[in-house]
């Protein structure tokens, strides 16, 4: 195994690192996974500094749109298979209080994956599969801090069970969704329910109050 290491919130380094891949492994990259991110601090809308909520966006959006555009083989190639796996988060779409920007940036990177997707199913593209991993909260360090709510119905989702879910995609080169846990399934229902429905929602499920404020 070889390890690259690249500060993905610098671009020039980012730029140097994409070059030094497409020389060394350009022919032979099958798989694309694209699962950095970070989150701003807990903060009110109010609070949200522009220059971290732009580095948010870099790191979790434009560096993987990035990383698609430069490593994808060319389109309907008969030697070279490519699976691109992006790694958004049910916050994309059912984005709480106090974490704005990172909700933004991952609802972002659905709606590109999503256009990518149906621009290769359009112009019948057979090379390049692509996936969306839709995850809920993961125990990761990224969200701890706090006990999130209802774990009954939204369990945190272990990040081993999901990698193994990942492979196994990857191996049968699955289109689509994999959404986990369950409910994530049906958050984008949600969204387009009645207001007073989704307020309810909402405070059964406890997620405009259950994170702390962090200076």
């Amino acid at each position: 195994m070889v390890t690259i290491q690249c500060d993905l919130s610098n671009q020039v380094e980012m730029e140097k690192t994409l070059s030094l891949i497409k020389r060394k492994y350009g022919e032979r990259i099958a798989v694309i996974i694209n699962n950095a991110g970070m989150r701003m601090k807990y903060q009110n809308f109010q609070h949200l500094d522009q220059n971290e909520c732009m580095r948010v966006f870099q790191l979790n959006t434009f560096n993987a749109v990035r990383f698609m555009q430069s490593l994808v083989p060319e389109e309907n190639s008969n030697d070279r298979q490519c699976y691109i796996v992006n790694v958004a988060s049910t916050l994309g779409t059912l984005t709480p209080a106090k974490v704005a920007g990172y909700g933004a940036s991952k609802s972002a990177l659905i709606a590109f994956h999503q256009s990518y997707s149906m621009e290769l199913q359009t112009r019948r593209v057979s090379n390049i599969r692509t996936l969306l991993v839709v995850p809920g909260q993961l125990n990761t360090a990224m969200f701890s801090g706090f006990e999130a709510p209802r774990q009954f119905f939204a369990p945190v989702v272990e990040i081993g069970t999901l990698a193994d879910q990942i492979v196994q995609k990857c191996e049968m080169g699955e289109r689509g969704e994999l959404n986990v846990p369950f409910y994530s399934n049906f958050a984008h229902l949600l969204m387009g329910m009645p207001y007073m429905v989704q307020i309810w929602a909402r405070k059964f499920a406890q997620i405009d109050n259950c994170l702390p404020d962090e200076e």
